[in-house]
């Protein structure tokens, strides 16, 4: 099973819904903008992934084909420098997501004999836990002998996960999301040669009309950064914020914060 990881990053595509910025390549490409996305990529993103158990895996990387050369000349080294060759970037004209990577998938697959490709969602200033692609494998096991016939595909949604707020003193906040059908870590799984893409479908609506199983045993398994840029609304809920139980188990499934947030993470750890 090939775990393709589909990211997106300031690229100017189209879509049913689509932010200020990804109208508008002055405001896309601005260069201020562009340095908070790359920090945010480099720091959370792809931290992330360089910190999974299970690297059996590829990062898919969409941009703009008019992204800055000097730009993804910076993108292309910082992930193939965590990631080597399991990174890759692809610098494309405008289109739909999801009709690009279903181009790419079929790139990735020719000749390598998988039977099922599992298709991830990762924003760029977005994390998955240590062990994500570890359950993933395991969940996948389950559910592929369990595929309707009539359907022969199924998503899986990892619903527990963190909102990571971005606090105008520096620092973050931390609260708890728990959202089915959340497009945080959305993966579909199905055989290579299957015309769907994770980005082609409504993940609001993903439930009543598609196969799906929802993972939750109460662990967190992704943070959703919210800050001042976010392209989409960034909604969280401040009655939720983590205990200090749960920013203990927080550090374990995110080393990344110890760099990401350092003082946050010594306080945590001097109150035990």
């Amino acid at each position: 099973m090939l775990r393709f990881v589909q990211m997106r990053y300031s690229y100017f595509g189209t879509s049913a819904w689509r932010s200020k910025a990804s109208r508008d390549k002055a405001i896309l490409f601005d260069p201020d903008r562009l340095a908070e996305r790359f920090r945010m990529f480099q720091q959370i993103a792809l931290a992330s992934l360089r910190d999974q158990e299970d690297k059996d895996f590829v990062l898919g990387i969409l941009t703009s084909e008019d992204l800055p050369k000097e730009h993804l000349k910076l993108l292309r080294e910082a992930a193939g420098d965590v990631l080597g060759d399991r990174a890759r970037v692809y610098p494309r004209p405008p289109a739909t997501a999801g009709e690009v990577f279903r181009e790419i998938q079929q790139e990735l697959v020719a000749g390598h004999g998988h039977d099922h490709v599992a298709q991830i969602v990762l924003d760029d200033d977005d994390a998955l836990s240590v062990d994500f692609m570890t359950e993933l494998r395991r969940e996948a096991e389950l559910a592929i002998p369990r595929v309707p016939p009539h359907r022969p595909y199924c998503f899986l949604s990892f619903s527990r996960g963190v909102s990571l707020v971005s606090e105008k003193g520096g620092g973050y906040g931390y609260y708890t999301r728990d959202v089915p059908y959340t497009n945080l870590g959305l993966t579909l799984l199905a055989r290579p040669d299957s015309p769907r893409n994770v980005y082609l479908v409504s993940h609001s609506k993903l439930a009543i009309h598609h196969p799906s199983r929802v993972v939750n045993d109460m662990r967190f398994y992704y943070l959703r950064s919210i800050h001042g840029s976010n392209d989409s609304r960034g909604i969280f809920k401040p009655e939720k914020p983590l205990k200090s139980f749960q920013m203990r188990l927080l550090r374990e499934r995110f080393p990344l914060l110890a760099d990401l947030d350092p003082l946050r993470q010594e306080a945590a750890l001097a109150a035990e």
